[in-house]
């Protein structure tokens, strides 16, 4: 059986989630989805294809949490999917929404899904890939400058 403990979320670097936006898929040939939980501080740029989901509303919402879940098994299909969550730091937010997201997971799911928090967040992301159009949309560099 999976386990629903912090040991069960890994951290990715900027540099290998890259590598999977520009290739389509995750390392193992799987979908991914990457899902920012930044709430106001979403404006300035976001990495493309992400789904912006606050945290407070995962944190707040359990249907939310199970809205995302199913959207998540739909995207997927029948392969099992890399869900990357992020806010600005990845400190704070992003792994709380990542244990959250593990923990409301039904146990014949928990096999569907592997879970990963962004190293550095979408600040570290910024300073590398901001201002490449390919993988971020919406970057506004004045604000992180």
């Amino acid at each position: 059986m999976e386990s629903r403990s912090i040991a069960a979320i890994k951290y990715i670097d900027a540099s290998e989630l890259f590598k999977w936006l520009k290739s389509g898929h995750s390392t193992s040939n799987e979908p991914f989805q990457i899902i920012d939980v930044r709430g106001s501080d979403y404006v300035g740029g976001h990495i493309k294809g992400s789904w912006n989901v606050p945290y407070r509303q995962l944190r707040d919402d359990v249907e939310k949490c199970h809205e995302l879940q199913n959207q998540l098994k739909n995207a997927a299909g029948s392969s099992v999917v890399n869900c990357v969550f992020h806010c600005a730091l990845s400190q704070q937010r992003g792994p709380s929404a990542a244990m959250r997201f593990l923990r409301l997971l039904e146990d014949e799911d928990l096999s569907n899904f592997r879970i990963y928090v962004l190293r550095g967040g979408f600040n570290h992301w910024q300073s590398l890939y901001g201002e490449d159009q390919s993988v971020t949309e919406s970057y506004q560099k004045d604000l992180w400058t």
